[in-house]
């Protein structure tokens, strides 16, 4: 082949080449900007107030109303089990002292024969007295009985009501 037409079939070789490359980037509708270059609009501040103004309120799920109502009926019941129904104690009162000391002997003398004794301070007209009590218990009968079997051993006491 001659030197020329080589040179001619590389020149219109290269023009379509290129004419391939630019022509698609000069057009609209499929070319350059279409595929690869896209105008993004950002607003400089965001339509939303910020978390530190207002805060979003949660969607309740089916699971959070089921816990509430699981919550609900456990307060009622613990309400319900706060306030038992004319629940009363009953302590067996053996003894009244002025001194700490003795009411502490004394008390310490029940301790010794197996009985639940305790020294309670009451303040009645700016006097304290020391007062030797035997219990608590639920049942005043079994207090009566407690009394009655004291009585035979010559402790005399009567009972009263505790809380």
């Amino acid at each position: 082949m001659e030197t020329a037409l080589q040179q001619r079939l590389v020149g219109a070789i290269v023009l379509v080449a290129l004419g391939v490359i630019f022509i698609p980037a000069l057009l609209d509708g499929s070319g350059y900007k279409s595929r690869h270059a896209r105008s993004v609009d950002i607003p400089e501040r965001p339509a939303f107030a910020p978390l530190s103004q207002g805060r979003v309120k949660p969607i309740p799920t089916p699971v959070d109303k089921a816990l509430a109502q699981v919550r609900q009926q456990a307060k009622a019941k613990a309400k319900a089990a706060d306030k038992p129904a004319n629940l009363k104690s009953w302590m067996l009162q053996v003894g009244s002292f002025s001194s700490r000391n003795n009411a502490d002997k004394y008390r310490d003398e029940l301790r010794k024969k197996g009985y639940t004794a305790q020294v309670i301070a009451e303040t009645s007209k700016g006097k304290t007295i020391y007062t030797v009590r035997i219990g608590p218990d639920l049942s005043k009968q079994r207090m009566e009985k407690l009394r009655k079997k004291l009585k035979k051993q010559g402790i005399d006491g009567y009972i009263v009501s505790h809380g």
